[in-house]
């Protein structure tokens, strides 16, 4: 078993990053948990204190508090903190999403940043790029973005609702800030995923020229529904609760496809530990359904668009100029 890893994963205080952790914990290996304030830290010790003694989580759990990804003045004090400890890390999770689809209006970020974009994809990437330094150059250490298959217009869930789509970044700004141009809450969700996997890509690609050994691991969960209000639908089961729950009776009871919240968390707690991802530079897995109620991890191809190196680099230009216009300054990898 893979013990005393450094882990710090975002979005792990509901969801599918809280099953992650508790299977995390029962190896022994060292969790750094960013959490968003105050009550959320309560829910969750709430929660992990059933699983655990207390005195095992005083050893293995460490909280980051306090701190939105939303806002991107929080992300330094991650770093922060690693530094303050003189710790290096072996393995970053940035599992923290959100959408709010059915919104007719944007939420906005304190850098009034379409929040979607901001949480999802900006945060991340800001958090990468400060970070990079603190992650051990080694063959097991590995970077794992949360993405999902609806980036992928072709994909099932892709193909409902308004598609996926960056039109090579026209007027792309325009629509994450200020402007908000034709603002889909669906759209943007997509987009944000397709974010993901195309920094996820640059980022590989960087490393790599660096001759970094640290991998870059995307991966989709599938459908996954929680049974309470916790966890990734709680803002868009605001927009329109009846919907959501015939929906989400539908997906997991009649048609079977939605996997479950428990199962989803496991297979990220392996992907962080999986030996057979060692030094593997950038890899897309998805959690495919295969049969009713049956899914499987698989390494899967992108979209199209997530493949292209030209918008990669593009997405990758434009965060560093959003970051730099708010003060936010990113050092080259």
């Amino acid at each position: 078993m893979i013990q005393n890893k450094n882990i710090l994963i975002t979005g792990g205080n509901s969801g599918i990053g809280l099953f992650a952790i508790i299977n995390l914990l029962k190896t022994k290996n060292n969790l750094y948990v960013v959490i968003k304030s105050e009550l959320r830290k309560k829910e969750f010790l709430k929660i992990i204190d059933k699983y655990f003694e207390k005195n095992y989580l005083s050893k293995y759990l460490n909280i980051i508090e306090n701190c939105d990804l939303s806002n991107l003045e929080n992300i330094k004090k991650i770093k922060d903190f690693f530094i303050r400890k003189k710790i290096l890390l072996d393995v970053v999770v940035l599992n923290a999403g959100l959408q709010y689809t059915g919104s007719f209006y944007p939420k906005v970020s304190k850098q009034s940043i379409e929040l979607t974009f901001a949480v999802n994809h900006l945060a991340h990437f800001y958090l990468v790029n400060i970070l990079k330094d603190l992650v051990r150059d080694k063959e097991e250490s590995r970077i794992i973005i949360t993405s999902s298959e609806v980036h992928d217009p072709n994909s099932s869930g892709g193909k409902v609702g308004k598609k996926a789509g960056l039109n090579n970044l026209v007027d792309f700004r325009k629509k994450v800030t200020g402007q908000f141009l034709n603002f889909n809450a669906d759209e943007s969700y997509k987009n944000s995923k397709l974010c993901n996997i195309l920094f996820a890509r640059e980022l590989a690609k960087k490393l790599k020229i660096s001759s970094s050994k640290i991998s870059v691991i995307t991966w989709a969960p599938g459908l996954v529904i929680p049974n309470d209000d916790s966890g990734f639908f709680r803002y868009s089961k605001r927009f329109n609760l009846f919907g959501y729950l015939i929906f989400s009776k539908v997906a997991k009871n009649i048609l079977g496809i939605s996997e479950s919240i428990e199962n989803a968390g496991r297979i990220l707690s392996e992907i962080v530990l999986d030996s057979n991802l060692n030094n593997v530079g950038f890899i897309y897995l998805s959690n495919k359904l295969i049969a009713r109620k049956k899914h499987k991890l698989v390494e899967s191809n992108v979209s199209d668009e997530a493949n292209s190196d030209e918008l990669a680099s593009k997405l990758w230009i434009l965060s560093e100029e959003i970051c730099g216009s708010f003060g936010f300054v990113i050092l080259n990898i």
